[in-house]
């Protein structure tokens, strides 16, 4: 009986002394164990299901940074509308006059390529295009974005604004 006990107490000392040393994130047992926080990050909560949704934004709903204006946005979102890794954007026609940057950031997801419906009017985070430049009349972007874990590839045909 006290061996177990020792082994049990020696387990739990390692435990903690282990994830003492998670640094950026912490150690967050309590909210975790009630379901309002992840065990090693406040910031994500595992989902009760899996059901993903791959998202859109347009310009209209998020501000322009560094130095460009935002064109189009894409995310891919678990079932809580957290970051469930991140599209590959790719450019197939690129812009004649600017040039195109993209970052991660914060938008209001507009449409669904695929999946899940219920982010929709809400503030996700991903992939975010930008044209940097003066666009010429009627400049037209074409713009490849594949999604993670599912495999899915959607084109989008964006007319710079």
């Amino acid at each position: 009986m006290s061996r177990n006990l020792a082994r049990a107490g020696a387990v739990c000392a390692f435990f903690l002394m282990a994830c003492g040393g998670a640094g950026a994130q912490g150690f967050y047992p309590g909210p975790w164990w009630h379901g309002h926080s992840g065990l090693f990050s406040r910031d994500y909560v595992t989902p009760s299901e899996d059901l993903p949704g791959y998202l859109t934004g347009s310009p209209s709903n998020a501000s322009s940074a560094r130095g460009g204006k935002l064109v189009f946005a894409a995310a891919a979102v678990d079932q809580r509308c957290q970051q469930d890794g991140s599209p590959r954007v790719r450019v197939l026609a690129s812009p004649r006059v600017g040039r195109i940057s993209v970052d991660l950031g914060g938008f209001v997801a507009t449409g669904v390529d695929g999946g899940s419906a219920y982010c929709l009017g809400r503030m996700v985070r991903g992939a975010r295009v930008f044209y940097v430049g003066r666009p010429a009349r009627g400049e037209r972007l074409v713009l490849r974005v594949s999604y993670p874990h599912k495999g899915l590839t959607y084109d989008h045909v964006i007319t710079v604004p």
